[in-house]
């Protein structure tokens, strides 16, 4: 691999170079994904930088952060000098500011910095006084809101709602909705509360769904992102693809569980984190996705 991976920069483009899929990386051991991080280490003759690891390296960065954290700690695994931010310009900051935000697609928020970038959010808040001072200075609109009005924070819940086709829990506000649970907290107290005042009947079918709250774990971004770039930045059942889907509806393609996680919650057979291996997990859009989540039965689809 390592041969490969000098003559085409890569494995992917290794890959690519032979007219094949790159590989999504998803279910790569810690000793693999160590091994491979000391040989191109050796390599460079020094410890990689996340976007090096990205650019040239055996594998991306991606799964050395869902696997070990960040990848500081994949440094740190690896006995491996760690790669700090504090002798980087605020010009390099911006500038992996901005192409995070050309590989999303949209405005980073802090969490997605933490996950997919090469540095923490708690750095750009450091050296610009806040996330939202950061994005100001590479020219974007902030997107962390402190005051969002309460009528707002309504209506984005009601749009969740028909969407789902059910009174989203706060895991699916994380996941799906445009504000996370924070606010809702703040203004209405407790997430109950912020259903009542929806609509009082949310409150009613939330509570008869019998819909456990499961927290999301800090590595869901990466491991929804491999998951939409295995099923091709489409729709699984009808073939809509990502840029359709932000066009139409103003958001990212839906991550959806075969198996709900709150059916692993307290399970002695298995884990929570069971719930998002990749067999579990399809992508769909949101119209499919609701009508999916009506049905008794999970079909097998793709």
């Amino acid at each position: 691999m390592k041969t490969y991976c000098k003559r085409f920069g890569g494995w992917n483009s290794t890959l690519q170079a032979a007219d094949l899929e790159p590989s999504v990386e998803i279910n790569l051991s810690e000793e693999t994904l160590i091994t491979a991080l000391e040989e191109f280490a050796e390599d460079l003759g020094r410890a990689p930088t996340s976007d090096e690891m990205d650019q040239n390296g055996p594998y991306t960065a991606g799964p050395y952060k869902r696997v070990f954290g960040t990848w500081n700690r994949a440094l740190e695994q690896a006995g491996l000098g760690i790669h700090s931010a504090w002798g980087v310009s605020e010009e390099d900051l911006i500038a992996e500011l901005k192409r995070l935000s050309e590989e999303l697609g949209h405005v980073p928020c802090k969490g997605e910095m933490r996950s997919q970038g090469k540095w923490s959010g708690s750095i750009y808040q450091k050296r610009f006084g806040s996330w939202n001072e950061a994005l100001t200075a590479a020219g974007f609109e902030p997107n962390q809101r402190w005051r969002i009005p309460r009528e707002d924070l309504l209506t984005e819940l009601r749009e969740l709602a028909e969407e789902l086709g059910h009174p989203p829990t706060t895991s699916e506000m994380l996941e799906h909705g445009k504000f996370t649970t924070q606010p809702y907290r703040r203004i209405f107290g407790t997430w109950r509360t912020a259903l009542q005042a929806a609509d009082p009947d949310y409150l009613e079918n939330y509570l008869q769904s019998d819909t456990d709250t499961i927290p999301f774990g800090s590595d869901w971004p990466q491991i929804r992102e491999e998951i939409i770039v295995r099923d091709n930045d489409s729709c699984l059942r009808c073939g809509m693809d990502r840029e359709t889907h932000r066009d139409q509806f103003g958001r990212d393609l839906h991550v959806h569980h075969r198996i709900a996680r709150r059916r692993f919650y307290n399970d002695p057979d298995r884990s929570v984190d069971d719930a998002d291996i990749p067999s579990n997990l399809l992508t769909l859009c949101i119209p499919c996705h609701r009508r999916l989540e009506r049905m008794p039965v999970q079909p097998v689809v793709g």
